[in-house]
């Protein structure tokens, strides 16, 4: 079976998480930098790791307000999975991203890190979340 591959989109890192082949369980796997708003970058290493890891679904992360709104952060969400899409990637569905990076933080200080760590880890722990939530959201639906 195929994986799939959980994202947590900043403005100049990307956050990367990943299934094991059961697509049961979710792990951090990188979390990419690359040079502010510099999207193309980002989205070559995610079409990379889908080639290189046989993915057939990317999860990304949406970053509403926590009224359930848009705001511009969810709106450039929006434009990079569309671009994601016309670049000829597997399909991308979109999960509320509210609270994963605080989530994250918190498992990261329960563990030890500090936090010149966790800076460097939050973000592949945050996609870790965002694709836990996709993956209790489609067994809740069987």
């Amino acid at each position: 079976m195929s994986k799939i591959l959980g994202l947590d989109l900043g403005t100049k890192t990307l956050g990367i998480a990943i299934t094991n082949s059961e697509q049961t369980l979710a792990v951090a796997y990188e979390n990419y930098n690359f040079p502010v708003h510099y999207y193309k970058l980002a989205r070559a290493r995610i079409h990379e790791i889908c080639k290189l890891e046989d993915i057939e679904l990317i999860i990304l992360g949406y970053p509403l307000n926590v009224d359930g709104s848009r705001g511009e952060r969810a709106i450039s969400t929006e434009r990079f999975k569309k671009d994601l899409e016309d670049e000829g990637a597997v399909p991308v569905i979109l999960v509320n991203e509210t609270y994963t990076t605080i989530e994250a933080y918190e498992e990261l200080r329960a563990l030890g890190y500090k936090p010149s760590q966790i800076s460097k880890k939050i973000d592949e722990v945050a996609a870790k979340y965002i694709l836990e939530t996709y993956l209790a959201q489609r067994r809740d639906k069987k």
